[in-house]
């Protein structure tokens, strides 16, 4: 087979290649949703003030650990992908209707 040469061997390949990159973006999603929402051991954590004599406790300190970090980076990633990929398939179906 020469370059620019369509495979007519697998024509259900041809069919599905598209949407690849969509389908691992949901993949991806899917899985940094699972890191993100899987959980957590909790932690205390507390500060001693010495000049005032009192235990200061913060219930909106928010610790993130590297699972959930991973999670939204992974989420951040396939949610670029998917726009690129909706940009693309657009863009190819504008350039066709002109």
């Amino acid at each position: 087979m020469t370059l620019g040469e369509e495979n007519t061997n697998r024509p259900g390949l041809r069919r599905w290649l598209p949407l690849l990159a969509p389908i691992l973006a949901a993949a991806a999603v899917a899985t940094g949703l699972a890191a993100v929402l899987a959980p957590r051991q909790e932690i205390g954590w507390f500060a001693y003030a010495p000049l005032a004599n009192q235990t200061f406790t913060s219930d909106t300190m928010v610790l993130m650990d590297s699972g959930a970090r991973t999670g939204y980076l992974l989420i951040a990633v396939a949610l670029l992908t998917l726009a690129f990929w909706l940009g693309y398939r657009l863009g190819l179906r504008r350039r066709a209707a002109s």
